[in-house]
């Protein structure tokens, strides 16, 4: 008998390994378990690359390891494989433990362990390394059997695995007493039961298998693995964990074919029966549980149908209303411009003198009456043209404008306001040049008239610059107003030109206004075929207001 093979061993796999003398259940118990760590950890890791689940893959990566290596000292025929893999299998005993540590406090605290941890668990596995070949490790080994008895460093080792797995108890216990939501609380007692069976069914089987010499108990362990992915799977379909979205029927599905799976690695004819009559056993209970999950999630989207054709019409009925709104905010404020135009007339006549001279007094009461009606005038022009904009009635008399004029135009009649706040003024138009567009005047006048009174109304002190200017390379002309006012902060800008939207800190500084002109004001530049836009670097900083036309040809 060759001295260096194990009694009885006949290599017929590789010349290295002898698949027969395997215990019953070791393949069912052992290859199965490793496919599905390792698929498991995979998918969450291609789902979402973080330290959650890249620990989690090295979890899979260190039991697949153990894993292999115990199948080595099970059916390897060479008694020097056999012993190297007695000797690392203290070392990557305590690496899957360290392994689920980590996991479990990159869980917790979605950041990877500190220096101090780190430096800790090297520390403790320090003297694994350094005894891994000596006696303290295997202090005898059987050729002939094969069977290696241990040394005392596996004291050691089984002293520092219960440590570590009190430790992540400790960490589990701390986190579900710190988490004030009941979610945060159900996941952490979830992690806690998944880590707690895992780490004391390896642990437990080891010990019992090593102290014992009834190495069947190591078949055990594995089971700790599936049911620890049953219970990170029931996170991810409860708690949405690693941010990754699973239902529970393909949960269920994929379990159904683990376990038709797992049934290809019996090796006994006689065990079919058993494993069959339990693999039936579970097929029917998750059979049923997968029934009902696909009833309640077949419920679930006919209830959402059902709510998508409620919202359907109510969308619908709000649009009638909204155009109802705005039929009668038409209507409304038609009726009430016409009375303001005869208080307007004869607030005028009044003081002009044509009932009567007027006391010094009673002219500045018609003077506020005139400048109470312009300005309630303008609010109802805004809500006319809201309501034309909306109902789809606004009309637009397109001809050739010179852009240049126009906007000489405005600043000369904004120029009293301007000077009435104290700002500087600067305009930059060419008007040797011509700036051709096709706009409605009157419609495109009440444009720049908002974006020139916005500036003016956001601008308690400093300065304000007029400029236009011509694009050849792009054809078009870009009218531009900058001031040193308020400024936009980056969270109000995407709502700046909705209606009713003004900047948050327009009441502070007095500012009157009904938010409507710069949405107005869009909405006739797009109508006109132009873009109209805002950049500001934040309150306090000022802002500036762009108009791009193309240019008529």
């Amino acid at each position: 008998m060759d001295p260096y093979l194990c009694l009885d061993a006949i290599p017929n796999l590789f010349g290295i390994l002898d698949t027969s003398i395997a215990p019953t259940l070791l393949y069912y118990s052992y290859i199965p378990i490793v496919f599905l760590s390792l698929f498991f950890s995979l998918f969450l890791f291609v789902k979402n690359r973080s330290i959650q689940t890249g620990s989690l893959l090295a979890i899979a990566i260190s039991f697949s390891l153990w894993i292999i290596n115990e199948l080595v000292q099970w059916i390897a025929v060479d008694a020097w494989l056999v012993h190297f893999g007695w000797q690392m299998s203290a070392l990557l005993q305590v690496s899957l433990v360290f392994s689920i540590i980590y996991f479990v406090y990159a869980f917790l605290h979605d950041k990877a362990p500190s220096f101090s941890i780190k430096l800790t668990g090297f520390l403790a596995l320090l003297p694994i390394l350094a005894l891994l070949p000596s006696t303290f490790n295997m202090d005898y080994f059987d050729l002939v059997e094969c069977q290696s008895y241990n040394g005392v460093l596996w004291l050691y080792i089984y002293g520092l695995q219960v440590a570590l797995a009190l430790f992540a108890v400790f960490l589990c216990v701390r986190k579900y007493r710190q988490s004030t939501l009941p979610e945060g609380k159900k996941q952490t007692l979830y992690l806690t039961i998944g880590t707690l069976v895992l780490l004391g069914i390896f642990v437990a089987t080891n010990i019992l298998g090593d102290t014992t010499l009834v190495y069947e108990f190591n078949l055990i362990g594995p089971l700790g693995m599936a049911l620890f992915i049953a219970f990170m799977s029931y996170m991810i379909v409860r708690f949405k964990a690693f941010n990754v979205k699973l239902f529970s029927a393909q949960i269920l599905v994929g379990t159904l074919l683990f376990l038709i799976f797992a049934i290809l690695f019996i090796r006994r004819i006689e065990n079919i029966r058993i494993i069959t009559i339990v693999t039936l056993a579970l097929t029917a209970i998750l059979g049923t549980v997968l029934v009902k999950s696909v009833k309640k999630e077949i419920e679930a989207k006919e209830l959402i149908e059902r709510q998508k054709d409620q919202l359907e019409k109510a969308n619908i009925r709000l649009k009638e209303l909204d155009i109802q709104k705005s039929e009668f905010v038409s209507f409304a404020t038609h009726q009430i411009r016409s009375p303001l135009a005869s208080m307007k007339g004869y607030a005028s006549l009044l003081l002009e003198g044509d009932a009567g001279v007027l006391t010094d007094q009673m002219r500045k009461i018609v003077e506020t009456i005139i400048t109470s009606t312009k300005t309630l005038s303008s609010v109802v022009e805004d809500y006319l043209n809201i309501s034309r904009i909306e109902l789809g009635t606004m009309k637009y008399d397109l001809r050739d404008v010179d852009f240049g004029k126009l906007v000489t135009e405005v600043v000369n009649e904004q120029k009293p306001n301007i000077d009435a706040k104290g700002l500087s003024f600067t305009v930059s138009v060419d008007e040797t040049h011509a700036y051709p567009i096709k706009a409605d005047l009157d419609k495109f006048k009440q444009v720049l008239m908002n974006i020139v009174d916005n500036s003016v109304k956001y601008t308690p002190k400093g300065s304000l610059a007029v400029s236009l200017e011509r694009d050849a390379t792009r054809g078009v002309i870009r009218f531009m107003v900058s001031d040193t006012g308020v400024g936009i902060a980056p969270d109000v800008m995407p709502k700046l030109f909705r209606k009713f939207s003004r900047a948050s800190n327009a009441s502070e500084a007095n500012i009157h206004g009904t938010g409507l002109g710069l949405y107005i004001a869009k909405e006739i530049v797009t109508a006109h075929g132009g873009k109209m836009w805002a950049e500001s670097e934040g309150e306090g900083k000022g802002s500036r207001f762009i108009v791009e036309m193309g240019e008529a040809k």
